[in-house]
This record gives structure tokens, C-alpha cells and sequence, in this order.
């Protein structure tokens, strides 16, 4: 396996191939409807025009995202917007390529739960990370954490065990730059990042059960979580420096 490049250079190298998309107009189709549809459903909502078709379709589009939380609110709800478009073009055009869109998600669903399965101290430090990451994520693009905005919490579930199985895409390239970075160099295991990325998984899963049953305690509750995965990291590498001593 390759080393992983750093953050920024990685970041750089994915805009650079995700503007090739620019060399194919009809890929781009699906954003411009969706972007359409938020306009009208914004339109519709200025106008108090709000009935139960109209909020069934902001919610699974996403439509009010970034609607609320001042300017936080509205730089998240750009984030999750984006979350929602990349998924409609994952889903949408391997059809027009004659292929099955998610493929394989199966496999991730397998997985997923094989990375649950805690068996070592350290398999904790990077299921904890992950659950806190996603719950800080969900509540910076929900910033309402309400149930009628929970649709970018579904979509990045959904995206998420996509990635863990086909192993590979942006954020499991993401992190691998990320902890290159952050330990100078030493790449993670893939079960390390899988274990992250399932935690990422469960956490998304428990934002939307949290705004299901009106709770809002993503941020406070990812927050404790993200500490208690560092708490871990340094516990264990102390046992290990102990050992080797």
C-alpha cells in the first residue's frame, strides 16, 4: 500500500479529480435538479406555502439545511447540502453507466458490525473517535438537531457503509492523511480506520435517533465522547511504552 500523502495535498489532489466532472455535463445533471428544487421549496417557504407534500420533500432533500443556527448554522447546512448532492450523484449516475449503484453494501453492513466487536482496549480509542466525530459532524450540519433536517444524517449513514465496503473513497482517504499527519508519518491499520469509520457509522445512526426522540446532545455528548477516545489513545500508548521499556 501506498503511503498516505498529507492533508492538504490530498485534499488538493480530490478537487482536482472531482472537477473532471466539468468534462462531463450530464453528470452534473442531478446537482442542478437538486439545487432547482431547493430554490422552489425556498421559494415555497417565503410564501408560507408549507404543505405535506412540500415538507415530505425538504426533508428528504434537505431543503431547509443552513436555514437556522446564523452563520455556523448556514456553513454546516452548505456542508450537509453537499453531503446530499455528492449522494444523489453516487445514486444516480452509475445508472446512466449501466452499473448498480452501491454496490457491495453488504459487505460494508458485515463490516461494520465485525468492527464493533471490541476485543482489545485499543479497538476502543478509534470506535469512540468515531462516534464523537460524527456527532459533532451531524450537529454542525443539523444545527437544530431536529428530525426535519435528520435526511443528511440518513444520507452520510447510508454513504458511510459504502465506504467501509468498498474500503476507499473520500473519507477513507481523509483519514488515512489525517492521522499521517497528525503521527509524522505512521500510517494507521485499515482495521484502525475501519473501526473509525464504523464508529462514524453508529454515530450518525445516534444523532438521528437523538433528533427522532427530541434530544438535542449531539455536540455536548460527541465532545465527551472524542475526549474519552484521547483519554484511551493515551492510556494505551502508555502500556505499550511500559512494555517495551
Amino acid at each position: 500500500m501506498n503511503s498516505p500523502m498529507g492533508v492538504g495535498k490530498f485534499i488538493g489532489e480530490y478537487i482536482r479529480q472531482s472537477l473532471t466532472v466539468l468534462k462531463n455535463p450530464k453528470q452534473m445533471i442531478p446537482t442542478v435538479v437538486l439545487g432547482i428544487v431547493w430554490l422552489v421549496l425556498a421559494l415555497l417557504a417565503s410564501f408560507g406555502i408549507n404543505p405535506l407534500p412540500v415538507r415530505i420533500l425538504s426533508f428528504l432533500t434537505f431543503a431547509q439545511g443552513g436555514m437556522f443556527g446564523g452563520v455556523l448554522g448556514a456553513v454546516g447546512g452548505i456542508l450537509g447540502k453537499v453531503v446530499i448532492a455528492v449522494f444523489l450523484n453516487a445514486a444516480i449516475v452509475p445508472i446512466f453507466l449501466k452499473k448498480a449503484p452501491f454496490s457491495g453494501m453488504g459487505g460494508g453492513i458485515k463490516v461494520f458490525f465485525e468492527s464493533l466487536a471490541i476485543k482489545s482496549v485499543t479497538a476502543i480509542s478509534p470506535l469512540l473517535g468515531g462516534i464523537g466525530a460524527a456527532l459533532l459532524l451531524y450537529a454542525f450540519m443539523n444545527s437544530t438537531q431536529s428530525l426535519q433536517n435528520s435526511m443528511v444524517g440518513i444520507i452520510a449513514f447510508i454513504m458511510l457503509l459504502q465506504s467501509i465496503s468498498i474500503q476507499g473513497g473520500f473519507l477513507w482517504g481523509l483519514v488515512f492523511s489525517i492521522a499521517n499527519s497528525a503521527s509524522k508519518g505512521k500510517s494507521p491499520s485499515y482495521i484502525e480506520v475501519s473501526r473509525f469509520i464504523s464508529g462514524m457509522t453508529l454515530g450518525f445512526a445516534l444523532g438521528v435517533t437523538l433528533s427522532l426522540i427530541g434530544l438535542r446532545w449531539c455536540a455536548w455528548l460527541g465532545t465527551v465522547l472524542l475526549i474519552a477516545a484521547l483519554i484511551f489513545v493515551i492510556v494505551t500508548k502508555g502500556k505499550k511504552e511500559v512494555a517495551a521499556a
